[in-house]
């Protein structure tokens, strides 16, 4: 071993552990992990995994199963450490331990030091919430770069009887009850069938050292009281087989839930379209398939933490809302546009004012292609390009420009009686709310010329005594996902 290990054995009092006597039930364990691997179809026969690693009990005996299984099977074991930039010292002396064991144990492992609360503070996370992005964004790119089939993580059945709880007293739905699955996409959780209890044992056994997070310790945050004080209890007053209770609750449920979830997506892939989510069939679903479907709008829409029972029922109620009816929810917004419902972060669109000119102009939104022409060769009536008599504008209060809209604005479509207010113009012709501020305008003062995509105005068409003849053609800007 090498001098920083030999120095982790003297740091007993600072939450280091040796070994104690062995235990039979401690001697299976790898046993019966190999069957749970098995019987969840985790690690097929040859496949590579890479191990996240903190230092802690869990995932140190997740490595060590892992090592001795893995002749037997043909697997490749390689480790990936995430320092999270909060415990100073504490994470320092962590990482030198995983260094070492991995150089024992002559698993290739790999490294990165985050900034948690930084991360946390700019985006208005939990740092428990940060904390774990991070440290499955890291571990996602180290499988990449390594060619990992799987990435396997430490959690066992302690950890699910949490979550299960946590999940309960926050008004989950059935998906959370359901807790932690063996496996997500990438993510494997071959410990997922043993207690917390039974992982220190087999440890005491192996002989092996491990760190203890100091934080897990103390009775802060949701999840330590839980874990220190909540399952305790519960243990020795109400069920002393809670935790596995808790587990095969779950594992019931999981079938209930995956017939729903099925049903859901087929509602979902039937509702949403390129513009978003249609309300009336999603408001018509029975409830436990709608909540479903708003669920998976919202994941993808990129809202995958911190939604809450609450904030569902927040949005099937804002199904029936009026359009333009918003919500903000954690991270991500929704509001109704007519016949839908989308979800988004939408940024204020940028205003701009132009001066009208020959030739291309550039604006925020796009192009505008502008061309003087004396006569009306090449009129003709379409939404896409505007066809405006120069002599009429001249005759308008203010010089012409190209801008978005403005409070006050006036439009008189061509074949309209008279004018009115532009924003009456733009609800009559459904424009989504979200999308007005951002459509270019020819205006001379507050009088409205062209609305690009549109309509052309009565004030400047072009007719048969129309001598000079400006023709603008608006070429949108297309955004970074088009």
């Amino acid at each position: 071993m090498s001098d920083q290990t030999n120095r982790a054995r003297g740091r007993i009092e600072a939450g280091y552990v040796e070994a104690n006597p062995i235990t039979a039930e401690a001697e299976a364990l790898p046993f019966r992990v190999e069957r749970y691997i098995e019987e969840n179809e985790l690690l097929p026969n040859g496949s590579s995994v890479l191990v996240g690693l903190s230092g802690g009990a869990d995932s140190v005996a997740l490595l060590t199963v892992l090592c001795k299984l893995a002749p037997r099977h043909g697997w490749t074991v390689r480790a990936a450490h995430f320092n999270h930039g909060i415990r100073g010292v504490g994470a320092e002396e962590d990482e030198l331990f995983c260094r070492d064991l991995c150089e024992d144990r002559g698993v290739p492992c790999y490294f990165e030091t985050g900034d948690v609360p930084a991360y946390a503070r700019d985006n208005g996370l939990s740092i428990e919430t940060a904390g774990r992005i991070l440290r499955y964004e890291f571990l996602e790119r180290m499988r990449e770069k390594t060619g990992c089939g799987a990435v396997a993580v430490g959690h066992h059945m302690d950890d699910n009887a949490e979550s299960i709880l946590l999940h309960l007293v926050r008004g989950s739905g059935l998906a959370g009850l359901v807790g932690i699955k063996p496996k997500r996409d990438c993510i494997i959780r071959p410990l997922l069938g043993v207690r917390k209890k039974e992982i220190e044992d087999f440890l005491e056994t192996e002989g092996v050292l491990h760190c203890t997070d100091e934080t897990n310790l103390l009775p802060e945050g949701s999840r330590n009281r839980m874990r220190l004080d909540v399952l305790p209890y519960l243990e020795k007053h109400i069920n002393p087989a809670v935790v596995p209770t808790l587990c095969g609750m779950s594992e019931l449920l999981a079938q209930d839930e995956a017939y729903l979830a099925e049903e859901a997506k087929k509602a979902y892939d039937a509702a949403k379209c390129e513009r978003g989510l249609l309300r009336k069939p999603v408001d018509a679903l029975p409830y436990p398939i709608k909540t479903r479907v708003i669920r998976m709008a919202l994941a993808d829409a990129g809202a995958i933490v911190d939604i809450e029972r609450v904030h569902v029922e927040a949005v099937a109620e804002l199904l029936k809302a009026r359009t333009g009816a918003r919500l903000t929810l954690p991270r991500i917004e929704a509001w109704t546009s007519y016949d839908l419902i989308k979800f988004g972060n939408p940024k204020p669109a940028e205003p701009f004012n132009i001066q009208l000119r020959e030739g291309m102009i550039s604006t925020p939104a796009g192009f505008m292609r502008v061309v003087v022409t004396k006569g009306t060769e090449g009129f003709r009536k379409s939404s896409d390009v505007c066809f405006l008599d120069m002599d009429k504008m001249e005759q308008l209060n203010g010089a012409p420009v190209i801008r978005t809209r403005q409070k006050g604005d006036r439009f008189q479509p061509v074949g309209s009686p008279g004018g009115r207010k532009l924003k009456e113009y733009l609800i009559d012709r459904k424009v989504e709310r979200d999308k007005r501020d951002q459509i270019p305008l020819i205006a001379c003062g507050s009088e409205v010329l062209y609305v690009a995509g549109y309509a052309t105005s009565e004030l400047a068409k072009v007719d048969e005594n129309t001598e000079w003849m400006l023709k603008a053609e608006f070429i949108k800007r297309l955004s970074d996902d088009e």
